[in-house]
């Protein structure tokens, strides 16, 4: 493999390729879609969410668990771990196995790590646009899929090693397959889903129940169902075999519920946990103008759809204005419960909520903002200036996209990856890739990152879980090479403590500095007391 470089990244030309490998798999997934050509107006989201994400991509150390994800697929990629059978996996293999092929075609670096999760990002903008056409109406789409690109959740998702945007990708291709009634392919793009992150498959009844809109009325409903069920337990069942050929205990979907807990439904946090989820969403948008027309808009879509639906006669009425199809209101209901359900579902389990979870929402919101501000659109047409304003409102509502674009390519939402905890890391690695091969790293918190930051490097690698334990191991070993590295979050006073009780002392070597100037981490020799 290549010499790996934190900062290094793949070269133009193996860019261009990769994003080109992108497009090809929107062109097939749009395909079995039978969807029209996309509209050259839809570079401008790709644009925007790629330029966006640059900024996070190049600044942004690895997280815990970007670390822990990339590890595992130099692992793969290299050859010594193929099935991952030495290391307790908690996901399925799809993510790991792609984000090999990227160390593969371009090295072992944090953007290689990353272009996965971008790639998908930028083929999902493709997939958004295809619903909003295919529920609502073209120019509907594009709106969409430009909200999503301008939403910072998608802006600081994009660029990370999570697992969460390929998921995303996965599961919005399922959902256009459903909504062009191809039930086998949306099984299909659903399994590939869920083999990727389980939390896929939640999304496989929103999945059925677009479908089931947009066909209509059809005989063949159970059977279009069962298809689909098939179809996705086939894709799921590859990776249960995975499972059983790397021949380890607990398998991925076990080692999930260890790490996870028993997961407990619990009344009494119900309440807290929703008003935690519904506290991330704000920054679906991070403009509190979008956010409050979302809040107040929505009860007057529905409303609207409900009369619609209601009375369909209304449609084609244009004294109500357009109101639009019985198919969309359904649409629009669909989409509204699915959303609520997985909120109350979410808020009822006992578990760690992190931020990516809801990745998979923002799409569904970005659609209904999308109706949301097109409502003025749906002016009577018989009034001429209805169109005009309704243009004239919508693009004034997207100026309110432009600050939270700005604040997301600077990494200031609490959302994503890291926001410069790591930053400096690399210069830690700089100074281990020069030491001998004959030296032990004790590390307590970085473990994982050392894991992918020095993969391959012949060090001892040893952990420690209190300072009593590492003064313990550090005396076993004496007149070794010895070092230990403190973030700045953490205190060394305890363990030095413990180390002169052994007879031992800590030596400062380096310290590294973030961009801006603060210490994100010390390395200390151990060495014996004078």
């Amino acid at each position: 493999m290549a010499q790996l470089s934190p900062l290094a990244g793949p070269s133009p030309a193996n860019l261009v390729s990769f994003f080109r490998a992108g497009a090809g798999l929107w062109r097939r997934i749009q395909a079995l879609a039978r969807g029209p050509a996309p509209p050259l107006a839809l570079i401008i989201p790709i644009g925007l969410v790629v330029l966006a994400a640059l900024g996070p991509l190049m600044s942004n150390r690895l997280h815990r668990d970007e670390a822990i994800y990339s590890s595992w697929g130099l692992d793969i990629a290299s050859g010594r771990d193929i099935l991952v059978s030495g290391s307790a996996v908690d996901k399925p293999p799809l993510f790991l196995y792609v984000q090999a092929l990227s160390f593969l075609l371009f090295g072992s670096s944090e953007v290689a790590a990353r272009l996965p999760s971008l790639v998908a990002t930028v083929v999902s903008v493709g997939l958004i646009f295809e619903l909003g056409r295919s529920l609502y109406s073209r120019d509907l789409g594009l709106l969409a899929a430009l909200l999503w690109a301008a939403s910072p959740f998608t802006i600081l998702f994009a660029p990370t090693a999570f697992t969460d945007p390929m998921m995303v990708m996965w599961m919005l291709a399922g959902c256009a397959a459903a909504v062009h009634g191809r039930w086998a392919w949306a099984g299909i793009w659903l399994g590939l889903a869920a083999i990727t992150k389980p939390q896929g498959a939640f999304f496989a009844p929103l999945a059925l129940g677009l479908g089931q809109v947009a066909q209509g009325k059809s005989p063949r409903r159970a059977s279009q169902a069962v298809l689909l069920v098939a179809a996705f337990l086939s894709v799921f069942g590859l990776a249960l075999l995975w499972d059983v050929a790397r021949a380890r205990q607990p398998g991925f979907l076990a080692q999930a519920v260890v790490n996870y807990g028993r997961l407990p439904l619990s009344w009494s946090t119900a309440w807290q946990h929703w008003l935690g989820l519904v506290s991330l969403l704000r920054y679906g948008t991070a403009s509190r103008v979008l956010n409050g027309a979302l809040l107040v808009g929505l009860p007057l879509l529905l409303a609207a759809d409900v009369v619609l639906l209601r009375d369909p006669a209304k449609a084609s009425d244009t004294r109500f204005g357009q109101a639009g199809k019985p198919y969309q209101a359904q649409a629009d209901l669909v989409i509204t419960v699915f959303i609520a359900l997985f909120l109350v579902g979410h808020s009822l389990v006992v578990f760690a909520m992190w931020d990516r979870y809801l990745l998979g929402l923002i799409p569904w919101l970005a659609l209904l903002l999308a109706r949301i501000l097109t409502l003025p659109l749906r002016l009577p047409q018989n009034w001429s200036p209805g169109r005009v304003l309704g243009l004239v409102f919508v693009l004034g509502m997207l100026a309110f996209t432009l600050r939270p674009i700005r604040d997301a390519a600077a990494s200031r939402f609490p959302i994503g990856g890291d926001h410069g905890a790591y930053q400096g890391i690399e210069q830690i690695v700089n100074f281990f890739q020069a030491v001998p091969a004959d030296t032990t790293v004790y590390h307590r918190w970085l473990g994982w990152h050392w894991r992918f930051y020095l993969w391959g490097s012949p060090y001892d690698f040893r952990a420690w879980t209190s300072p009593g334990d590492l003064a313990a191991q550090a005396a076993a070993r004496p007149g070794a090479r010895r070092y230990v590295v403190f973030p700045s979050w953490q205190s060394s006073s305890e363990a030095r403590l413990a180390l002169a009780d052994a007879g031992l002392a800590m030596r400062e070597v380096q310290r590294a500095y973030r961009g801006d100037g603060s210490v994100s981490f010390i390395l200390y020799r151990i060495e014996e007391a004078l």
